[in-house]
């Protein structure tokens, strides 16, 4: 006979042994390599996996952070459809802007939670540089540049865009910085480009990208050749005439970076050993269209020759002309002073190829173009290799630093620390366990190479902080819990500026330099 007793036992035992499996249990069984078996697990009971963990009073924060930036973003959008009805006050119409001083922008800032880290927190002088650089602007006129370099993360100029437009906003300048003539895999939020099909691709980065065997890649770590638009015959390098094009258009959310189709001067990164290089502009303007004819001289090494092109534009077309062996490795567009940022997009990079380059030809590269800050943000195409130890990575990417600091000796460095990333965990998702591991490593590379950290996945929320940012409402990060959406780019971009801020407010400080 069944009594009541024994199958209050009975029960007891079974739930003892869900709890043991789910404990134990691994969350997801393969199969086989396409095919694997969700299993309930103990973090699935008890919500963990998916909300306990995110830091709410971070998330809670955070959004204020992006309401606050809405509210600025409109009255910026306002101030700028009035500037544009008023077409004497945009900076493309006046007759030169070299000859006006730009005052220093001054802004309420909010402490940020993660701040910059210092390999001597007591001697923080590790971005003294572009903090110099940025001080100086009123007193000497001058574009100061950076470069940002990354992974897919900020792939589409996402927050570079935002770190660009309050940098422009506070120290002043317009463009989008150099750019590459040809962009196959994603468009830009500031502008878009198109090109004509006989471009070849050389880059240092992605598995199916050409080598360039000299190692003369430019600033950008690509260079572009085309190729002739009929089959090469017996004439001489030097006599074959070939022929390309690229555009760069407005995009649809020209309205959110008002200063990226205003620009001052075209600048062509290039070298043309064999001839010189015919150049036709045209740019069509909200007022009216500008034509330019100009011919870029014969150079066997790597030069930068700018041209001066006032306009706001819509399109912005260039059709090149030359012989065999002229290569580009990008297209500055900028202002005459200010601050430009440069997004370097290298999808599939972990930020270990830079020593490819040829250090001459890049040298040269961060001279002419006056950079000052180099950004460094990888780290999302390490995570999916699960290892105990990131050793071997703190080396290869101090590798790359030291090789970084030695061709640019006048500008800083800092790096990014990677963001969270999440994967399936039982029947939700959860942070990745060796996110924390290799974010270790870049800052120790960092710090053993003199540069400056920012911690991003503490600045999320570090473990599980981006399950809540997916979750969140609305979403600051997409479902493949990796990349960030706009909105979610835009408040990292927001972050990383309020974080230069303060450690700039710090160095004139320091140096007695008025606020």
């Amino acid at each position: 006979m069944v009594t009541p007793l024994r199958t209050i036992l009975l029960l007891f035992y079974v739930a003892c042994a869900v709890i043991i499996l789910m404990v134990l249990s691994p969350g997801e069984i393969a199969i086989t390599e396409d095919l694997s078996f969700q299993v309930f697990t103990f973090r699935d009971f008890t919500g963990t996996a998916d909300t306990a963990i995110a830091n709410q009073t971070r998330m809670a924060d955070l959004n204020t952070m992006a309401r606050r930036l809405d509210s600025l973003e409109k009255k910026e959008k306002e101030q700028t459809a009035q500037k544009i009805t008023n077409p004497d006050s945009l900076p493309g119409t006046r007759a030169s802007m070299s000859k006006t001083t730009l005052a220093e922008r001054s802004e309420p800032l909010s402490d940020p939670k993660y701040p910059i880290e210092f390999p001597d927190s007591l001697h923080p002088t590790n971005l003294d540089r572009i903090f110099a650089a940025w001080a100086s602007l009123a007193r000497k006129p001058s574009l100061v540049r950076i470069v940002h370099y990354g992974d897919s993360q900020i792939e589409g100029d996402r927050i570079s865009d935002y770190l660009r437009a309050r940098l422009q906003r506070k120290f002043g300048g317009c463009g989008v910085g150099v750019v590459p003539l040809v962009e196959w895999q994603a468009s830009r939020s500031t502008v878009a480009t198109e090109a004509s099909e006989n471009w070849i691709k050389y880059a240092i980065y992605g598995n199916n990208s050409k080598a360039n065997r000299a190692g003369h890649y430019g600033i950008l770590g690509t260079a572009y050749r085309f190729s002739p638009p009929v089959p090469k015959d017996s004439l001489a390098p030097a006599q074959l005439s070939w022929r390309a094009v690229c555009r760069f258009r407005e995009t649809r959310f020209s309205n959110d970076f008002s200063n990226a189709t205003q620009i001052e001067n075209i600048k062509f990164i290039y070298s043309s050993p064999f001839a010189k290089v015919a150049v036709h502009i045209q740019a069509e303007g909200t007022e009216k269209d500008t034509t330019l004819n100009l011919a870029l001289q014969q150079e066997r090494k790597v030069i930068v020759a700018e041209q001066a092109l006032p306009v706001r534009f819509k399109k912005l077309s260039l059709h090149l002309e030359s012989a065999e062996g002229s290569e580009f490795f990008g297209v500055a567009l900028d202002c005459n002073q200010g601050v430009a940022v440069d997004n370097v997009a290298m999808r599939g990079s972990s930020g270990v190829e830079f020593i490819k380059i040829n250090a001459e030809w890049l040298r040269k590269q961060y001279e002419m173009l006056n950079v000052k800050l180099i950004i460094l943000q990888f780290g999302v195409n390490v995570v999916p290799n699960i290892l105990r130890d990131y050793t071997f990575y703190e080396n290869m990417l101090y590798r790359q630093l030291t090789f970084l600091k030695s061709v640019a000796p006048q500008a800083d460095i800092l790096v990014i620390g990677l963001s969270d990333m999440a994967r399936r965990s039982g029947t939700g998702y959860a942070s990745y366990p060796n996110v924390p591991k290799i974010r270790d490593a870049q800052r120790k590379a960092a710090f053993r190479a003199g540069c400056a950290f920012w911690d991003l996945y503490e600045a999320m929320g570090g473990e599980g902080a981006m399950v809540a940012w997916v979750q969140n409402k609305p979403p600051l990060a997409g479902k493949d819990y990796t990349h960030f959406t706009p909105k979610g780019a835009r408040l990292v971009g927001e972050m990383l500026y309020h974080a230069l801020m303060k450690e700039y407010e710090h160095y004139k400080s320091r140096n007695q330099i008025a606020q």
